[in-house]
């Protein structure tokens, strides 16, 4: 019995000890495995960089995707140019006056009043201050899509118009009549002084403002490119007057060429048969890589044909913009892909997975 139990004991020392031999050989294995990974980090990176590139570069169907959205792009850009789909200022009037058509008549008489700063005679009081109904959309705060918010509305306020050098009128009748008493800073402070006086008279000033906003936006003049009036005025009275760079133009190119972007997103999304997470990543890549080089080469292209021709109508600024937005988001996004899938891949293999 006791020799029986001695085999046993001696079988089971000599079986722990194959196990820790074996694990210690796996070990010695493992970190020879790691060991190797780690020397060799600058090639498998390089490696990695390299089959990452390959993986995301455009296919024969991504090729076909990037003609059609710079074609879609280019179109865009000379079948709607700057001047075209205008109204006139009466249309303008007109489009305000039927959609308000509803409002109560004491409400209407309120919200459809000319404004004051869209006054262009002056009285004999006021020297020549080059308004008039070609020029009034420049030359005033009021028609800034973004100081128009606090000058038109205070201007509306107190019967008043403010120019883009800050000077600032009484205007009665539809005609500048005098400086406005301590001019825009008096101007500014008694809105203040009514706005508290009666918060209605306020709301309605800015409802006010934003209908005016919303007549002018289809013209053929339009509105004006926020600050730009302010900081020197023969560019304002070129982009308005000559080039037809307003707020249409170019809030109209930047909504089609993110129209255009987000549909050729969605039909090469449809194409995409991965299965895994990081493969759907990889092709998202290639879409970005498709909405970047064809916005990059619609952009590039206008930029060229209005050097060429010198026409400046046709300056696809709103397409620009999207551009730009477009190439630094798609950076951003490539960029922490690649990290996920090269960092992640090298520490597969740090992990031995």
């Amino acid at each position: 019995m006791r020799s029986e139990d001695f085999k046993r004991r001696k079988n089971e020392t000599l079986n722990h000890l194959n196990n820790t031999i074996d694990g210690l050989d796996r070990g010695y294995a493992e970190a020879g495995r790691v060991s190797n990974v780690v020397e060799n980090t600058r090639q498998i990176l390089d490696d990695l960089d390299e089959r990452f590139r390959k993986q995301t570069g455009l296919i024969g169907t991504d090729v076909v995707f990037l003609f059609l959205a710079t074609g879609l792009q280019i179109a865009r850009q000379y079948l709607l140019s700057n001047e075209k789909g205008r109204i006139s200022a009466s249309q303008g009037d007109k489009l305000v006056d039927s959609a308000f058509s509803l409002a109560p008549p004491t409400w209407q008489d309120v919200l459809t009043q000319s404004v004051p700063y869209d006054a262009i005679m002056t009285g004999s009081h006021v020297r020549d201050t080059g308004m008039g109904g070609t020029t009034h959309r420049y030359r005033t705060l009021g028609h800034d899509p973004i100081l128009g918010w606090i000058f038109g509305t205070a201007n509306i306020m107190t019967n008043s118009l403010t120019t883009t050098s800050f000077e600032t009128y009484q205007v009665k009748n539809m005609q500048m009549i005098r400086h406005y008493p301590m001019g825009v800073a008096g101007m500014l402070d008694r809105a203040v002084a009514y706005a508290v006086h009666d918060p209605k008279l306020l709301a309605v000033s800015v409802a006010r403002q934003a209908i005016h906003f919303g007549s002018d936006y289809f013209t053929k003049q339009g509105l004006p490119v926020p600050l730009i009036a302010t900081v020197n005025n023969d560019l304002a009275k070129n982009m308005i007057s000559k080039w037809h760079i307003d707020m249409l133009s170019i809030t109209r190119g930047a909504a089609l060429s993110s129209l255009i972007n987000m549909l050729i997103a969605a039909i090469h999304g449809l194409f995409c048969t991965e299965t895994t997470e990081m493969e759907q990543k990889l092709y998202q890549v290639r879409t970005k890589k498709i909405l970047a080089y064809s916005n990059a080469i619609a952009t590039s292209s206008n930029v060229a044909v209005v050097a060429i021709t010198k026409n400046m109508k046709k300056l696809d600024v709103g397409g620009a913009m999207v551009t730009i937005y477009q190439l630094i988001t798609s950076k951003k996004f490539i960029q922490e892909v690649k990290e996920e899938f090269i960092y992640g891949s090298y520490e597969k293999m740090i992990m031995g997975s």
